[in-house]
């Protein structure tokens, strides 16, 4: 069945055997926080102090979205952060706003699988965000061509963070998310989620 056969997000995860489910698979409570280099706060705080009403979407990306993930993965080299790859499987194309994949072996950067964690921004609409976060996960899935790798997902609207991640067959979605009111705990959180990646990447011997 192909992609654009499928009338709903619902139907494509039953297709493939998936379910949702809201559950705390991170315990944030036992997360450091780390606090936040005194120059991004500063950017943090004139970001939101100049947001419009217009492109509020690419601003966030940009401005909020962007400065945070890349502070997480400069604590993780083997890592590597790509912004809006093009991601194509049969009939269907997408471009997650950042994805997070094992850093290549070559030291050449350049976007390959496995896919550890897709990263999607809106604004201000986190339902349409996961939505395509679904069907991000499930792509990923089938390029890894290998169902035992966990596959992390992130929505943001600038201001506030959710997180999820495919395990199984199970998409395990957080009920509670993360504000920039609370920016060193965020942080610390993006810091646990590239480091799990990078662990699952020496797990499966991707180095």
């Amino acid at each position: 069945m192909k992609f654009s056969e499928f009338k709903n997000v619902a139907e494509m995860l039953m297709y493939f055997g998936l379910s949702v489910h809201n559950t705390e698979f991170i315990d944030f409570e036992s997360i450091n926080p780390i606090t936040i280099p005194a120059y991004l706060k500063q950017d943090i705080s004139f970001v939101l102090s100049e947001r419009g009403n217009t492109d509020m979407e690419s601003y966030a990306c940009e401005f909020l979205i962007s400065p945070l993930l890349k502070e997480a993965w400069k604590r993780h080299p083997k890592a590597k952060l790509f912004s809006h790859p093009q991601i194509k499987y049969e009939d269907l194309i997408l471009i997650p706003d950042y994805v997070v994949t094992p850093r290549n072996k070559t030291g050449v950067n350049i976007f390959e699988k496995p896919l550890l964690v897709t990263v999607e921004a809106k604004n201000d609409d986190y339902e349409l965000g996961w939505s395509d976060v679904y069907r991000q996960l499930v792509v990923a899935r089938l390029l890894n061509e290998n169902h035992e790798i966990p596959i992390y997902a992130i929505v943001s609207i600038g201001k506030g963070w959710e997180f999820g991640k495919l395990e199984g067959n199970i998409i395990y979605k957080h009920p509670l998310g993360i504000g920039l009111e609370n920016a060193n705990k965020l942080l610390g959180v993006l810091d646990f989620i590239f480091a799990d990646c990078v662990r699952t990447a020496e797990r499966f011997d991707m180095y």
